[in-house]
């Protein structure tokens, strides 16, 4: 396993110039098909400048805000070095991308990174995106489990294979005491949490932020994976947050 890892730093230091960030797990979305251009324009992922590397995925939500997990991102991050990249499917250059700086975020205000609980900040950029559609969230949208959803993301499709374009997998809504027998965390059976798991469909760390959609709409925020195809991943429900997100635009 070691010798695995060693292997998919190289790639991405050599193929990459180093944006996927170091981890202590593969950085992956298991399963699904190549995205088609345009297919999810307000896909987002962020770049820490100061080291050329990608990390977490957010969607754009306004012409000036953007999405995701607070885990993403930490106070210790510095905004100074951090771009969004949107309105592209590779990790290549893309004459249609749209890239924008960072330069606040606010996260949840009880936003707890031990438990996971309120996983969720608000991004702005330095200057808004006319030219890409945000996506629509699925507020007041009714779930049960069965339906089936869709993930996105780049990221590992394995454990050495490395995919510069982003990818897309349904995924079934399951009972979210899947997720707290799977995790051992109570959390994730409350209000503010969906749970999701198809077999051979998982995500990952580079996929955090990154949205799961029901009709197209966004339902949930991808916030824990144990990044294996089958492995069930919690989202951050947005119906939850109405309030406070529609307070931050």
């Amino acid at each position: 396993m070691r010798h695995v890892l060693l292997f998919s730093l190289l790639f991405c230091s050599l193929f990459l110039n180093g944006m996927c960030e170091d981890d202590d797990e593969n950085d992956q979305i298991i399963g699904g098909t190549f995205a088609a251009k345009g297919q999810y324009p307000y896909m987002v992922y962020f770049r820490n400048q100061a080291t050329g590397r990608l990390f977490c995925s957010g969607t754009l939500i306004t012409p000036s805000r953007v999405l995701t997990t607070a885990w993403c991102f930490p106070s210790s991050l510095s905004m100074v070095d951090v771009t969004a990249w949107m309105n592209t499917v590779s990790l290549t250059p893309d004459v249609d991308r749209v890239v924008r700086r960072v330069i606040r975020v606010v996260r949840a205000p009880d936003y707890n990174p031990v438990t996971g609980l309120h996983d969720i900040a608000i991004i702005t950029l330095d200057a808004p995106v006319f030219s890409v559609r945000p996506v629509r969230l699925a507020f007041g949208a009714f779930v049960n489990a069965g339906n089936t959803a869709v993930v996105t993301g780049w990221g590992y499709t394995g454990a050495t294979q490395l995919s510069t374009f982003l990818r897309h997998s349904p995924i079934t809504i399951q009972p979210k005491s899947l997720c707290v027998s799977s995790f051992g965390n109570t959390n994730f059976g409350s209000q503010f949490f969906i749970c999701a798991a198809s077999i051979g469909v998982g995500s990952c760390s580079l996929d955090a932020g990154s949205p799961i959609l029901l009709n197209g709409n966004q339902l949930g925020i991808s916030s824990r994976s144990r990044c294996g195809g089958g492995e069930p991943v919690v989202g951050v429900d947005v119906r939850a947050y109405e309030r406070w997100i529609v307070s931050h635009l």
